[in-house]
């Protein structure tokens, strides 16, 4: 179902709230001064986000060559290496204990997250930088997990099941290893954040005749100062409640509602798009990033949700204190807080792609 098409196109409201702090500020001479915040309203789920303006030093980047040259003697997930010590799924389960495609290799996680937990270790290469991921090695390894997904699902009709991929790159995203990879569980559990998102998808469908992702999108389209990037069904924009200190993107694919709906055409079109996307932020200083493909249940059939991927950089603060970019509003009051305005954050990107 994708909405009765007689009916027009829901408008979305994007709200604000402008926020006045008013003290001395001792950088103007202690002059009596303004400054002003805001607070955004997520319009699916009603959160809320802060956006200020922050002021904090230069981040330097890290040898990265110093760093991938450290972990690659005991890599886990480097060819000489990961028949020998990563684990193997019974054969009844996936014939020869490991699947592989291109480059890319797939294999249980040795510490599950669930009943089906698996790791897609991406590339031969133990380190790639942020600037130049090849398209084909994402698009091997979400293919990959894709047909992992399909199988693994299979297994448990009767009720729901979610196929969700993730890719924690770098030691600021939270990743244990340097060497790229990929973590897919497929579950009934799909998280707190997904549920919540998909049961007010499923009131929005209800109340409106259309997907919440095909009016935000037709809503992005319009606005175009968050859009950042389209190609075939994918499209890539920044969303008006920041998830991240210095923003974050998103996509969907549209009209997909799970990974195993995509062709290979599509996931290899979206792969070149990510492959852009994270070259623009590498352009910006960054050099992290944690990315999940959020998916409606595998077996259901009403159209209320697009497969969206966000894309969320992650640093450190300070390049002698390495403090998180996470700190109590996120874990513990659950607020969105960003440093830099969507809009700002999007031209930003805009003006860093690469050309096709």
């Amino acid at each position: 179902m994708h909405g009765d098409r007689s009916r027009e196109m829901p408008k979305i409201e994007f709200r604000t709230r402008k926020k006045i702090a008013r003290l001395h500020d001792p950088r103007k001479g202690f002059e009596l001064s303004d400054i002003e915040s805001e607070v955004r309203v997520d319009p699916l789920t009603g959160d809320t986000a802060r956006i200020c303006h922050f002021a904090f030093p230069p981040r330097a980047l890290p040898d990265l060559t110093a760093l991938a040259e450290s972990t690659r003697a005991n890599c886990p997930f480097c060819p000489e290496r990961i028949d020998a010590i990563t684990p193997r799924y019974p054969d009844s389960v996936v014939p020869g204990g490991r699947l592989r495609r291109g480059e890319a290799v797939l294999f249980p996680n040795l510490f599950p997250y669930d009943d089906v937990s698996a790791i897609v270790a991406m590339s031969r290469a133990h380190f790639v930088p942020m600037s130049a991921f090849p398209a084909a090695m994402i698009g091997d390894s979400l293919k990959l997990a894709r047909d992992f997904i399909g199988e693994a699902a299979a297994g448990m009709r009767g009720r729901d099941a979610w196929g969700i991929v993730t890719w924690n790159y770098m030691p600021p995203s939270g990743a244990s290893q340097v060497h790229p990879h990929m973590q897919v569980i497929v579950t009934d559990t799909p998280g707190n954040e997904l549920r919540r998102e998909l049961e007010a998808e499923s009131r929005f469908l209800q109340r409106h005749g259309f997907a919440y992702p095909a009016a935000l999108l037709e809503a992005e389209r319009g606005d175009r100062r968050r859009m950042v990037l389209e190609d075939g069904r994918a499209a890539w924009w920044v969303p008006w409640c920041p998830l991240g200190m210095l923003g974050n993107a998103q996509s969907v694919i549209a009209g997909r509602r799970t990974l195993g709906e995509c062709g290979d055409a599509e996931i290899e079109i979206f792969a070149a798009t990510l492959s852009r996307i994270a070259a623009a932020y590498a352009q910006l200083g960054l050099w992290a990033f944690n990315l999940t493909l959020l998916p409606d249940t595998e077996f259901g059939r009403v159209r209320r949700h697009w497969l969206t991927a966000r894309l969320l950089p992650r640093f450190y603060l300070h390049p002698q204190l390495y403090n998180s970019d996470v700190a109590y509003l996120q874990l513990l009051l659950g607020e969105k807080f960003g440093m830099v305005t969507p809009e700002e954050h999007a031209a930003a990107l805009r003006e860093r792609l690469a050309p096709r």
